[in-house]
């Protein structure tokens, strides 16, 4: 399990960012033609990202800009879509980054009934997306077993098609529960760490029933591989020092690959965001620049594995950073149960979307992609 190696892992890369010192553009070129040979060490990587915190900076960053483009957009340039399906809004966790926290007593609860599932599919199966993610807050109800019969009824609806399949974003499970999803029909899992500093995490989670747990929460991607699932991994940008959140996850899915013979396929990539209209002025608050620069170290570091571009970002910001291979999702049904029914010239993620964020119709989305040489894979498992 990842917590066996947590506390030294976390101490040393504590460490490494202690003694980092901003490269220059020569170290900076350096350090990028040896990321070619594979598994660029975290000590190199957290040089690059020193660079996301120097605005002086300038002639590094655009060095990696340039490098990524060169290696990593292809022609025909691709990216894969995973369409969000949201089954619930009510939790009994209280994460004060998040509309859905039990703390917040004005937000309208839905929860997305099984006899409603069908309705809400064929809206998102009618833009051509054949890979769907079921997302929940921490929702007693929603057991793993209410949580097979969604998985069952849409694999069912998804009728074998060759591209199709059923991720999952929800409170973490036993490896047994997640060996009975896998026998309804899910194909994958998906967890962001939030942040892997626990006094951080702990800071911001104490008071939630089952996201308290650290550690159980945190060894989730063993037991879900352990059941022959998918995983997919990354951090919430603006919890903690986003250097720090980049090189842990880079050394969690090393350890991953080594441990289990398997990586996450993808990095998330989510930042924080303004909940229900207001916005959120954290400790470690991850700017533009900062992002963009994790962005690319990903990549850099983990080439063969994609970044999962989204809504919380602005169409401007994504289609400057989607590089071959890469995961996006363009509408998010406005982030609640039952939102893709509503029109999307008239969101209000106020009312009870889980975050703000920044949508697109389908005709959009392709239209922006044609113009950067990019063409959308709606069926992509294989």
């Amino acid at each position: 399990m990842f917590s066996n190696i947590y506390e030294e892992l976390s101490i040393s890369t504590k460490e490494i960012i202690g003694d980092v010192k901003l490269p220059t553009p020569k170290e900076t070129q350096e350090i990028l033609q040896k990321s070619l040979e594979g598994n660029l060490p975290l000590e190199d990587s957290v040089r690059l990202l020193e660079i996301g915190n120097h605005p002086e900076a300038q002639e590094q960053f655009d060095l990696m800009r340039e490098f990524t483009y060169l290696q990593f957009r292809n022609q025909p340039n691709k990216l894969r879509h995973i369409a969000p399906v949201y089954l619930s809004s009510y939790c009994i966790d209280t994460c004060g980054y998040c509309n859905f926290s039990a703390k917040r007593k004005d937000v309208k609860r839905a929860r997305l009934e099984l006899s409603r599932l069908e309705e809400e599919l064929s809206e998102v199966l009618g833009s051509g997306n054949r890979v769907i993610e079921f997302t929940l807050a921490t929702d007693p109800e929603f057991t793993p077993e209410v949580l097979a019969e969604y998985i069952s009824k849409t694999r069912e609806i998804l009728s074998g098609e060759q591209g199709s399949g059923i991720l999952l974003c929800s409170d973490h499970f036993t490896e047994e529960k997640y060996r009975n999803l896998k026998e309804a029909g899910l194909w994958g899992i998906v967890q962001w760490d939030e942040t892997l500093d626990k006094e951080i995490y702990e800071k911001w989670h104490k008071s939630s029933p089952r996201k308290s747990d650290f550690t159980t929460r945190t060894n989730n991607h063993d037991r879900a591989i352990h059941a022959g699932l998918e995983v997919a991994t990354g951090c919430l940008f603006g919890l903690s020092d986003f250097r720090y959140d980049v090189l842990m996850q880079l050394a969690k899915i090393r350890y991953l690959g080594q441990e289990h013979g398997i990586k996450p396929f993808v990095f998330g990539t989510p930042r924080l965001k303004p909940i229900a209209g207001k916005q959120l002025h954290p400790k470690f608050e991850v700017n533009d620049r900062q992002y963009e620069t994790a962005l690319m170290v990903y990549k850099i570091s983990e080439p063969n594995i994609a970044r999962w571009l989204q809504t919380r970002e602005s169409p401007e910001l994504n289609l400057r950073n989607i590089l071959d291979g890469d995961f996006y999702t363009y509408r998010c049904g406005e982030v609640k149960p039952g939102g893709y029914k509503v029109n999307i010239n008239s969101l209000d993620t106020c009312k009870g979307g889980q975050f703000g964020v920044s949508e697109m119709t389908s005709k959009q989305f392709e239209e922006e992609l044609n113009i950067k040489g990019f063409r959308v894979d709606y069926s992509w498992i294989r």
